[in-house]
């Protein structure tokens, strides 16, 4: 069957199984009405694929996506981990999940079976080998997605304390630490009379015991990699039979390692569910997909196209929400923008959700608008889209999932929340500012940019990151770091010889006073005379020499340095001994980026995300307004809008939602 197809890639998930198989002709139909190029199937169809082990039943699928590819509609096609048939848990009951307070899940869920559990991978690769030797080499098939928003939830009850995990934890901690003894010391075990005699002794964490920090954040980590290590098995099992296109769509909520996740997948993969203001932290996710797999673009595989639901709806989404929303993945880098879901489903857990088709085959009220975003997205602009990448500012903030477990096991402050924070005091008043930036992991190499910022990471030895700083700065780098940085070792101790591992080392400065902060706001100084707060944690700083840009002027530490520059090698250090106001970083950023070349990219209203991009396409841009807001954008040069082929120049006018994708001319 002769099948071609191109990103931009535009559809949504649909469920065959759930429908009379005569509806296919009219869904394709609505779908090639509605201008979309690509479904994904099967993610929950386990029962239908499998009505009993060993027994397989994938006809009805191949017809399904026989039809779909002839129409010229690509097929991202699912692994159904998630939801085993009743079949598997009553013959293995030893699959199902367990609640740390000794609970076994039963069946009538999804994601109610442990990772680890050698019985139930067994079967998973069963299926998906079935299915791998029947669609990987079928034209239609685009993609792959393994199961479906794998994450456990830190130490609360997605967290499965079977005995299988408690043995694979107890092994995980011999590995890593080789003997009983030095799991203690370096747990200092001793406090409270905590120390273990043998690896068999490990808990599993309980929700009513007080529990070691170091456990709760290990055994976190624990089943981070447990479940990263079961999608790594999908995906070996689809690559031996010839899958290409793999990824798992993942819902970027914490407690999972995303970085690592994504080692062994071809296309990053992301869901997400975010309303009204909520597109700019949608933006923040989309910034850290992005340099993951700097060479792939990622794929939006499920967002909602107007409101959210499971038996009651999250509410109604102005006119051109959906427009922004579909088009804010590919504005930032991505290839691939889906909704959940194609059909609203007719009854079950998430019937409420809104969808481009109704569950008795009506129009949506959007439906217009999904044919308007199709026509811009791939016949107007797909083409440029195609050519072109975001270009890089040379700006990035770093981000990391064990920092979210260390201060989640051990918060510095109280009610401390590492995501809010980054976004609210970092993030936000950032791209306000027209700051184009990439969040990063430890991991990520840094040689593409000029200025790094870092708060809120306790160990920067992780990735090696602290020997890649070192010779980032010496060669010339910017480094904005802190609060609450380079303040724990990877067991989540705190260092004794300072209060920091190498930050006074590197900076010459001593800090001789320490206070959390919150809700207390003491009063900062500047430099150029201008007056603030500092927030979240305050540092006290005696400078040796280096440069005192923000004194406190209230609190124990009056007249102390709160914010100090040092010179190391050819670069600097900008050391941050509290969070100072969103303007004030923005400001800070900006005076520092001024000097080494990370400007703001446009000049903007502060609710439009501007990003440009380059290739073989040609310069130029694309935007999207986030606030539902009238917005305005002042172009450095004349450009066509690829939409309607209008030549802009000068300061132009954008509606609330409004989306642009410019040439230069």
């Amino acid at each position: 069957m002769p099948f071609e197809l191109k990103p931009p890639y535009y559809g949504a998930a649909y469920y065959p199984e759930d429908w009379p198989e005569s509806q296919i002709d009219e869904d394709i139909r609505l779908m090639k009405e509605a201008g979309m190029n690509v479904m994904r199937i099967a993610e929950f169809a386990w029962s239908r694929m499998e009505p009993e082990e060993g027994r397989f039943e994938l006809d009805w699928l191949t017809r399904v996506i026989d039809k779909l590819g002839a129409a010229g509609i690509g097929v991202v096609m699912c692994t159904p981990g998630a939801t085993p048939p009743v079949w598997a848990v009553e013959r293995y009951p030893e699959i199902l999940f367990v609640a740390p307070d000794g609970t076994k899940w039963i069946h009538g869920s999804r994601r109610h079976t442990c990772p680890n559990n050698s019985t139930y991978r067994r079967l998973c690769r069963a299926v998906v080998t079935e299915l791998a030797k029947k669609f990987a080499s079928h034209p239609a098939v685009i993609g792959w997605q393994i199961d479906n928003e794998v994450f456990p939830v830190n130490f609360d009850s997605r967290s499965c304390c079977c005995p299988v995990c408690q043995r694979e934890f107890q092994e995980m901690m011999r590995q890593r630490f080789g003997s009983i003894d030095k799991l203690n010391d370096a747990w200092c075990n001793t406090l409270w009379s905590m120390e273990y005699q043998s690896f068999s002794q490990l808990p599993v964490p309980r929700k009513d015991v007080w529990h070691h920090p170091t456990l709760l954040a290990s055994w976190s980590e624990f089943m981070s990699k447990s479940y990263i290590d079961f999608v790594w098995e999908h995906a070996d099992v689809l690559r031996e039979n010839g899958a290409k296109m793999i990824g798992t769509d993942m819902m970027m909520i914490l407690g999972i390692d995303h970085y690592e996740m994504n080692l062994k997948m071809d296309v990053v993969q992301y869901n997400h569910y975010h309303f009204h203001q909520g597109l700019r932290d949608a933006a923040f996710w989309f910034d850290m997909l992005r340099p993951i797999k700097p060479d792939q673009p990622f794929w939006n595989t499920e967002a909602a196209p107007s409101w959210a639901g499971a038996t009651t709806t999250s509410g109604y989404q102005t006119d051109g929400f959906c427009r922004a929303n579909t088009w804010m993945p590919i504005i930032q880098g991505g290839e691939a923008s889906m909704y959940w879901v194609w059909y609203s489903h007719r009854t079950g857990q998430e019937q409420m959700f809104g969808s481009p088709v109704s569950s008795c085959g009506r129009k949506s009220h959007f439906f217009a608008e999904c044919q308007r975003i199709s026509d811009g997205m791939i016949d107007k602009a797909g083409e440029y889209l195609r050519t072109t990448r975001p270009t890089g500012s040379g700006l990035a903030l770093h981000f990391s999932d064990f920092a979210n477990i260390q201060v989640s096991a051990v918060p510095q402050v109280n009610g401390f929340d590492l995501l809010s924070k980054m976004l609210s005091m970092v993030y936000h008043p950032l791209i306000r500012s027209q700051f184009r930036l990439d969040v990063i992991y430890p991991v990520v190499e840094l040689d593409a940019y000029k200025m790094i910022l870092t708060p809120f990471l306790p160990w920067i030895g992780e990735s090696g990151l602290q020997q890649k700083l070192h010779k980032w700065i010496t060669d010339g780098g910017t480094w904005i770091v802190g609060p609450m940085t380079d303040v724990r070792d990877q067991h989540l101790s705190k260092f004794t010889h300072s209060p920091f591992g190498v930050l006074e080392e590197w900076t010459g400065v001593y800090s001789d006073l320490q206070i959390p902060g919150e809700p207390v706001e003491f009063g900062l100084k500047w430099q150029d005379g201008s007056e603030s707060q500092g927030s979240v944690w305050f540092d006290s700083f005696q400078p040796n020499g280096a440069k005192v840009i923000a004194s406190y002027t209230d609190g124990p530490f009056v007249g102390d340095a709160a914010i100090v520059e040092a010179k190391m090698g050819k670069g600097k250090i900008v050391l941050m001994g509290t969070m100072p106001k969103p303007e004030q970083l923005v400001k800070l950023v900006a005076q520092y980026g001024a000097e080494c070349g990370v400007l703001p990219v446009a000049q903007a209203s502060d609710s439009l995300l501007f990003v440009p991009r380059d290739g073989a396409g040609g310069e130029g841009f694309a935007a999207v307004e986030m606030d539902n807001k009238p917005a305005t954008l002042t172009l450095s040069r004349p450009a066509v809008d690829l939409i309607t082929g209008q030549t802009l120049s000068g300061t132009i006018d954008l509606p609330a939602y409004g989306v642009l994708v410019g040439r230069y001319l």
